[in-house]
C-alpha cells in the first residue's frame, strides 16, 4: 500500500524521467541539426561533438534513474509463488488443448461391422 510519501516519490520520479526524455529528445534533435549543417557546408568528418554526445549519456543516466525509482515495489517470482494461484485441477485442464475434432478417423478409419460381399 503506498504511502503519502512514496506516491510523491513516484510522481517526482516519473517527472525526473520525463524532463530526462526530453533531453534525449534534445540530443537527438541536435544530432540531426549538426549532421544538416555539416553536410551542407561539405564538411566530409561527420563526427558528433562531445557535447551532444554528453548530453545523450547523461539524460540516459538520468531516465534509467528516474525509472527505476517509479517503478514500485517489485512482486516475487517464484515458481512457488506463482502456483499458490492455481490448484491441480486447473492446471492440467486446459479447455484450450482439448480437440475433439481432429483428423484421426480419417488417418485410422473405423471397420464396418457389415461384411463386405464380393
Amino acid at each position: 500500500m503506498a504511502t503519502g510519501s512514496d506516491s510523491g516519490l513516484k510522481t517526482a520520479a516519473k517527472g525526473v524521467a520525463l524532463l530526462a526524455f526530453v533531453c534525449m529528445l534534445h540530443a537527438g534533435y541536435s544530432a540531426r541539426e549538426f549532421l544538416l549543417y555539416s553536410k551542407s557546408i561539405g564538411r566530409q568528418d561527420l563526427a558528433l561533438p562531445i557535447e551532444i554526445v554528453f548530453e545523450c549519456l547523461a539524460a540516459l543516466g538520468v531516465l534509467i534513474f528516474g525509472v527505476v525509482l517509479g517503478v514500485g515495489e517489485l512482486k516475487p517470482i517464484s515458481y512457488e509463488a506463482e502456483m499458490k494461484r492455481y490448484s491441480i485441477d486447473g492446471m492440467f485442464s486446459r479447455p484450450s488443448f482439448q480437440v475433439y475434432n481432429h483428423r484421426g478417423r480419417f488417418l485410422r478409419p473405423t471397420k464396418s461391422a457389415t461384411p463386405v460381399t464380393e
